[in-house]
């Protein structure tokens, strides 16, 4: 009777033999199969160009309150603004101030050229026909001016009347003089004549006596008119140059006054322009177009800070671009041109495909976590051009994360798995 004795021989070579083919088979494959290699990112998205932050560099109260959070706004809008009473109270003060000197400087100007009316400022009268406060500024010197001339002219009509009046006593003088001299004359001619008759005992003495006492009394009559003609003309002469005097002191208190409005003009002018820029600047605008971003104005009269924060404007008609971070020991596999795969963390990635982009900017040196303390590298990344067109309907907002693979260089499966080895017995046999 034959036994059928079962004989493990035959299962285990075929074991052994599958093993053996297997083997040979992962080998191949790990050795012929080439695996795109990848440095991974974390970022998210951000606008090309960083958001604005909205400051205000000497701080104020806040007086109306022009956009919430969420708002979109165009560059130049206001968006904040600030209590402007105590600045235009300080503005009304110095243009009354300012205009008051330009006006006053009109009449100076005209006193000192002896012009027959006030020439004013283009920006006095620019102002004068929307105020009507200026207006009456400008007026009252216009009369003030009028008046002064006339007391001016009043002065120099009456001492123009003395001087008629010196004249008519100086002609009264002088033919009072004449008519002396003329006596002196007759005189002399009749006291020779007797001085003849009187040497021939003709005449006599007390005769000559009388004429020679007469032609004294007339020659001192004569000598006194002389010193009073001399007195009335030096009179004459003190009211005309009183007359000049009238003119040059006119023009030289023009003259000097003009230098000290100029003066206080040019200093008011100056506070009216800085107080003017201050309230342009109590407008706070937009610096560009974008949507208001973490406003921190809630309340009307409420204090804001020199410089402090008060809200942020995201870019709004800006492209987007992905900003991620690289490791430190990654960064000698990352290039600007080089390929990556962005995968949008925000969206399902069972029905969102894969968008393809590439490295644009790459950070020169390293950042620092404020919140980790991590070192990393910054690079800066872009969809290739309508690969966004795949995402539809899909949006994408500032702020969402995304994952960046960054493709490195392709290298066998098997180079995968000996590379921890040959790295390990790298450093396990080097000297400490």
């Amino acid at each position: 009777m034959t036994s059928n004795k079962w004989s493990a021989s035959r299962p285990l070579f075929i074991g052994f033999f599958s093993l053996v083919l297997l083997v040979l088979g992962v080998g191949l494959w790990s050795v012929t199969t080439q695996i795109s290699g990848a440095v991974i990112a974390s970022g998210r998205i951000q606008v090309e160009a960083n958001k604005q932050v909205i400051q205000h560099p000497s701080g104020g109260i806040v007086g109306e309150i022009l956009v919430s959070e969420g708002d979109i706004v165009d560059a130049g809008d206001v968006v904040v603004r600030l209590d402007d009473t105590d600045l235009k109270s300080e503005l009304a003060i110095v243009e009354s101030q300012y205009f008051e000197l330009l006006a006053r400087k009109a009449l100076f100007q005209a006193e000192r050229d002896d012009t027959a009316e006030l020439t004013y400022d283009d920006e006095l009268i620019t102002e004068a026909n929307q105020n009507s406060n200026i207006q009456s500024l400008m007026d009252g010197q216009s009369n003030f001016f009028t008046a002064r001339k006339a007391s001016l002219e009043r002065q120099k009509e009456q001492l123009k009347e003395q001087t008629i009046q010196l004249n008519n006593q100086v002609a009264g003088v002088e033919a009072q003089n004449a008519a002396n001299k003329s006596q002196l004359e007759l005189l002399s001619e009749e006291l020779t004549n007797t001085q003849s008759l009187l040497d021939k005992g003709l005449a006599q003495a007390s005769r000559v006596l009388a004429l020679r006492r007469e032609d004294a009394r007339i020659a001192g009559q004569v000598g006194s008119l002389n010193a009073d003609l001399g007195r009335l003309k030096a009179a004459i002469n003190g009211i005309n140059i009183q007359l000049l005097q009238l003119d040059t002191e006119r023009r030289t208190g023009a003259i000097e006054s003009l230098r000290d409005i100029g003066y206080r003009t040019l200093e008011l002018a100056e506070r009216r322009v800085a107080i003017k820029q201050t309230l342009a600047r109590l407008d706070v605008r937009a610096p560009m177009s974008g949507i208001v971003h973490d406003n921190q104005i809630f309340a009307l009269q409420s204090v804001v800070q020199a410089a402090q924060p008060m809200m942020y404007i995201i870019p709004s008609d800006l492209p987007l671009v992905i900003q991620a971070q690289v490791d430190v020991v990654h960064v000698d596999q990352v290039y600007v041109g080089q390929d990556a795969t962005l995968n949008f963390a925000a969206f399902s990635q069972r029905t969102t495909p894969q968008i393809f982009g590439k490295v644009t900017k790459l950070s020169a040196d390293v950042f620092t976590d404020q919140v980790t303390g991590l070192n990393y590298y910054q690079v800066e990344l872009v969809p290739h051009k309508d690969e966004l067109d795949k995402l539809k309907n899909l949006e994408l907002l500032p702020g969402m994360p995304v994952e960046a693979f960054l493709k490195t260089d392709d290298r066998s499966a098997f180079s995968y798995l000996v590379k921890p080895v040959t790295d390990y017995f790298n450093k396990a046999f080097r000297e400490e």
